[in-house]
């Protein structure tokens, strides 16, 4: 039998070798991903598939599909504090060209987020340079610039450019009256009011607001509208630090009574910072209130933070002992032996030794012109009230004082910290004219250099730096005690020396601390030996320096004159 054979034609399936199909799919899948807020599977697939797209528009498409989901996802990111993740989807962004110029802003915000206010700011002036809104960014810049930079004169330059489209704003009124008594104190007066009088206007129930304005009306000693702004703060729920502030504010107008108790607030200021205060002043345990007779009882009196204020407040020791049984004093451990010296009439102890004290209630120090009932005409001991014994002045002179018949004048140029926040220092080279005068030898009491600024004085000028001499402050006062004239910014030599009744010139700027109310005549009334001289406008340091010079140069014609009298 024959067998037929069928003839069998194999038909081979073709192969798609073109990626269309798969690139479209993962594009729908990077999108869906996307769209159900799965980026970061969504935005693998965009850049896994972009580089196998050689359509450009196609490519282009996609590409700011892509740019669109990794901004939402970046804004996410940063929503939830997630700055470093955000950075890094922005800069994959930026990879693309044509990427949303908004990117800059975004970036330049998240770096001021994880603290590189640099980078913040180069973004951000990059984005200020190509944007055509600039609505927003003078704002982030002024915030950055003041916040981190710590440049404040440049904060207040991008603030007026924000005003250009925020005219509404009371915000940008309030820092820029803010800032602008800040950076100059008592210039552009006319500005600080104008601009906090609109945010005023624009927010008159915002307390920071209404603070601001108090206290500018204040420092130009516009008392009425000060008194105003203040009474509105008080409906405004005011902090602890608004209310310090008033009291800051009442005693440098000579209002006493009222103003030392407001300034009771100062242990709750919210804005203290790295201040602290000694341990027991912040327990309310045992502290005194007004309220208590303290006739028989045994008062704990506690120094607060700095030495000044220690040796300015003392001098209430005498008046307080006549209103209660006994009177113990805690004070810093390096005015101790210059306390015992100058015979108090209370026991003296360090802090240490405060648990073997039996006392019935204690006061900080700074109450004491509350207990005292002081007003600025009943300020006691403004003569001088601390001494420190003949033999060792003597034995400091013969060990540290040059043995001539020059003029000795002492200087400190420069406070602690909290003297710089309030422009009380001046810098040294203002006084370099002092230090080349003949018949005259400079002694520097700055115990610290801080600044560095006695390594710098030029070779015709002389100091001698007497401050290395020192190991408390009882040094310091027989070193004082062998000077002819103290000259000093307001500091706690300056207060040593009004305390031992030394003669002093003492220097102050144009806007003074809260306590000396009086800077013009012969003294400044918390102490008769300091005469003030005072600068005419903030920093205009040259002007109270020449009368300075003029003061002394008479001080040397007279000592000249004497000498020939004795001659003759």
């Amino acid at each position: 039998m024959q067998v037929s054979k069928r003839l069998v034609v194999k038909k081979e399936i073709p192969i798609d070798n073109s990626k269309d199909l798969i690139n479209s799919m993962d594009i729908a899948l990077a999108e869906y991903h996307c769209r159900n807020n799965n980026f970061d599977r969504g935005l693998e697939i965009y850049r896994e598939v972009i580089p196998n797209i050689f359509d450009e528009p196609e490519r282009m498409r996609v590409v700011n599909q892509y740019m669109n989901f990794a901004t939402q996802y970046a804004q996410k990111m940063a929503a939830d504090k997630k700055f470093v993740e955000a950075i890094e989807l922005y800069r994959d962004i930026m990879k693309f060209s044509g990427f949303p110029i908004n990117i800059y802003k975004n970036i330049g915000l998240c770096m001021k987020q994880i603290g590189n206010a640099d980078l913040a700011i180069k973004f951000l002036k990059r984005f200020e340079e190509i944007s055509p809104d600039k609505e927003d960014v003078y704002v982030y810049l002024a915030d950055l610039t003041y916040t981190d930079i710590k440049d404040n004169k440049k904060a207040i330059e991008y603030y007026e450019k924000a005003l250009e489209k925020n005219r509404n704003n009371y915000s940008i009124y309030n820092m820029l009256g803010h800032l602008y008594s800040t950076c100059y104190q008592d210039k552009f007066k006319e500005k600080q009011i104008e601009y906090l009088t609109r945010a005023f206007e624009l927010a008159p129930n915002n307390r920071i607001v209404v603070k601001n304005l108090a206290y500018v009306y204040g420092k130009f000693d516009e008392v009425a509208k000060a008194d105003e702004f203040y009474q509105k703060l008080m409906y405004l729920n005011p902090t602890h630090s608004d209310l310090h502030a008033y009291g800051a504010y009442l005693v440098r107008h000579q209002r006493f009574s009222e103003g030392f108790k407001f300034l009771q607030h100062r242990f709750q200021k919210e804005d203290l910072k790295n201040v602290s205060f000694p341990p027991l002043l912040t327990n309310k345990k045992k502290r005194w209130n007004m309220k208590v007779d303290i006739k028989d009882k045994h008062i704990l009196v506690h120094f607060e933070q700095g030495f000044g204020d220690s040796i300015m407040f003392v001098r209430f020791l005498d008046d307080l002992k006549k209103r209660c049984a006994k009177v113990s004093l805690v004070v810093q451990k390096p005015l101790i032996s210059l306390f015992e010296d100058s015979k108090l009439g209370v026991d003296i102890y360090s802090e240490d030794q405060i648990p073997t004290i039996s006392y019935d209630y204690y006061i900080p120090m700074m109450d004491l012109p509350i207990v005292c009932e002081t007003q600025p005409n009943t300020i006691p001991k403004s003569q001088g009230y601390l001494k420190v014994s003949k033999p060792k002045i003597n034995a400091y002179k013969k060990q540290h004082i040059n043995d001539n018949d020059k003029i000795k004048i002492g200087i400190a140029y420069e406070g602690t910290l909290a003297s710089k926040e309030t422009d009380r220092d001046i810098p040294l080279h203002y006084l370099y004219p002092l230090m080349r005068l003949p018949d005259v030898e400079v002694y520097s009491f700055q115990v610290d250099d801080l600044t560095r600024q006695m390594d710098r004085i030029p070779e015709d000028t002389q100091l001698i730096r007497l401050g290395r001499t020192f190991k408390n402050w009882e040094d310091t006062a027989c070193a004082m005690k062998n000077m002819d004239l103290m000259v000093t910014t307001d500091n706690g030599v300056m207060n040593l020396a009004g305390a031992l009744g030394v003669k002093t010139f003492g220097l102050f700027n144009r806007i003074v601390e809260w306590r000396w109310f009086k800077t013009e005549g012969d003294d400044i009334a918390w102490y008769k030996s300091i005469k003030p001289f005072q600068a005419p406008t903030a920093g205009a340091w040259e002007v109270p320096v020449q009368a300075v010079l003029e003061e002394v140069d008479k001080i040397r014609c007279k000592k000249i004159a004497d000498k020939i009298k004795g001659k003759i």
